[in-house]
């Protein structure tokens, strides 16, 4: 028999929603999106729990693979194949992923990288590999960080050397 204490009854009953949603539309997939903390939980338990996001975002855990390479926030999603007649069987959703030699013109190089279509995407619109790499919220470890920083030290010795001409 399991014994609950209150404080974990509370936070079973109380604390976690489930919310679950269609991909693309429709067309038979169903993904679940996975729990959260509600902000009554936040207020209850104080700052246990901060480093997990509260409100109406769900909780994000990127897999380590998507954390290697440049993804743009893409990551396995799991789901149904549905036949017709309408059985289901679980699959996965993986991300269109291939290496990749990208131009950097701040490093003057070609810099091979992991790299997701949407990302290939997003560096165009960004206008270049440099600004998407210094602008992205997706580029925090792995390939993409390692870039990040050669450039932001040929950007600052660019400086220091332009100083020093003055």
């Amino acid at each position: 028999m399991l014994l609950m204490n209150s404080a974990s009854r509370w936070l079973t009953s109380k604390a976690f929603k489930f919310s679950s949603g269609v991909m693309n539309g429709g067309g038979g997939v169903g993904v679940a999106t996975g729990f959260c903390f509600s902000n009554s939980a936040q207020q209850y338990f104080g700052g246990a729990f901060d480093n997990i996001y509260f409100g109406n975002q769900s909780r994000f855990i990127s897999s380590g693979r998507s954390r290697r390479g440049l993804y743009n926030g893409k990551d396995i999603r799991t789901g149904n194949n549905v036949s017709f007649s309408q059985r289901k069987t679980k699959r996965k959703f993986r991300p269109n992923v291939f290496k990749k030699r990208v131009y950097s013109e701040v490093l003057d190089e070609m810099v091979r990288f992991h790299l997701t279509a949407s990302t290939l995407r997003s560096i165009d619109k960004a206008g270049g590999l440099d600004n998407y790499i210094m602008t992205s919220k997706h580029v925090t470890e792995g390939e993409g960080l390692a870039v990040k920083q050669r450039i932001i030290k040929k950007l600052k010795w660019e400086k220091i050397q332009e100083g020093q001409k003055k």
